[in-house]
């Protein structure tokens, strides 16, 4: 199965994570040390929140619930929630998270 590279904007706090093919960006994270954090994990409450820097042409397109919530709290048009995020290539991504 086919291994893609998720990086992060603040690379001296999180270290390059891989990630597995098929799996949301959620789904490849012990949740215990995760460096993105989730809430519902349903993709409605924004916690899992991140601007897509690099690579954004290996990820899968929002579905109708993503949008909903995107258009509710997205500051950015990179944003994709993490719960929602299926990944077909290396990217770059920055934590925003929602807590409101």
């Amino acid at each position: 199965m086919d291994e893609y590279t998720i990086t992060f904007q603040s690379e001296g706090e999180h270290a390059p994570v891989k990630l597995t093919a098929g799996k949301t960006l959620m789904e490849s994270f012990d949740k215990e040390i995760s460096p993105i954090r989730y809430g519902c994990e349903g993709g409605v409450c924004g916690t899992c929140l991140v601007n897509i820097l690099e690579g954004a042409d290996h990820v899968n397109a929002p579905d109708d619930e993503e949008k909903e919530t995107l258009e509710e709290l997205a500051t950015t048009p990179q944003a994709r929630l993490a719960c929602r995020l299926e990944v077909s290539g290396d990217i770059k991504v920055e934590y925003v998270g929602f807590n409101g």
